[in-house]
């Protein structure tokens, strides 16, 4: 068979064609109702395969126009949605000229054993008479602004959940920014201790003023003070005081064979 299939989904249009032309159909694709009808002036198809949901022209106005045209009216047409699937939708698709109404999504085998269904029915579905068009046409616009407005109510509360998400996203942010900022002035306060501290340190490796008596070390600030208080001033490290052998015998011993002979003497 030479099939139509109309949808404004191209991954769809492409899964549909695969099934299709797998199962051995020639398959021609349109995007829109205005698409289809200008390719079914030129191209000769046994059934047409619509979406309704599509922008220029939708599948029930699809149903209706191809109705209305003489050379066209005897087409077979199956409905295939995934946005209109009430029964409501349903009985609306077959009011405007539909002769089958599918459900997306459905298996290849349910779409052929659809085809040849309405292949085999003696005449496609009638146009709706003159005394019904009327009715028929206000059910697909009431049919058209309630399915309009659950996709706004749709729209809207999509809208609503990107703009918490992107609430949330700013609250993150300005959280991170605040933790960087801490953390890097952190980091300055540290490599300056850091800096502070690389300069004591090359101060202690240069020449340090020291006096020739007390042996006190003059600071930067021109403040004398002991060798154990300037070191342990600049470098935080603490003194344990002890005698190294040399000191011992030049100073220790000598005042301790002076305490010897002084209590000898006194006994």
């Amino acid at each position: 068979m030479n099939l139509l299939i109309v949808d404004d989904h191209l991954t769809n249009l492409k899964l549909l064609r695969a099934q299709l032309e797998f199962e051995g159909h020639v398959v021609f694709e349109a995007h829109d109702g205005v698409d289809a009808l200008a390719l079914l002036e030129r191209q000769r198809v046994d059934a047409v395969i619509s979406d309704i949901l599509m922008p220029q022209m939708d599948g029930y106005s699809l149903c209706y126009e191809i109705r209305k045209r003489a050379r066209l009216r005897d087409l077979h047409i199956i409905i295939y949605s995934s946005a209109y699937t009430s029964p409501g939708d349903e009985k609306l698709a077959l009011e405007m000229g539909a002769d089958k109404y599918l459900k997306k999504p459905a298996s290849v085998q349910t779409i052929i054993t659809a085809l040849h269904e309405v292949i085999a029915q003696p005449h496609a579905a009638p146009q709706p008479d003159a005394l019904r068009e009327v009715e028929v046409l206000k059910k697909y616009n009431e049919q058209l602004v309630s399915k309009l407005k659950e996709k706004n109510a749709e729209l809207e509360q999509s809208l609503a959940a990107l703009q918490r998400a992107h609430d949330h996203i700013v609250e993150l942010n300005t959280d991170l920014e605040h933790r960087v900022k801490e953390r890097t002035a952190g980091l300055a306060a540290r490599n300056k201790e850091l800096t502070e501290a690389l300069a004591e340190v090359k101060q202690l490796r240069g020449i340090l003023p020291i006096c020739s008596y007390c042996k006190k070390i003059r600071d930067d600030k021109d403040y004398w003070q002991s060798v154990e208080g300037y070191i342990s001033h600049h470098t935080g490290s603490q003194f344990s005081h002890g005698i190294c052998p040399e000191c011992y015998e030049k100073h220790v011993q000598p005042e301790l064979d002076k305490l010897k002979g002084e209590r000898g003497h006194n006994e």
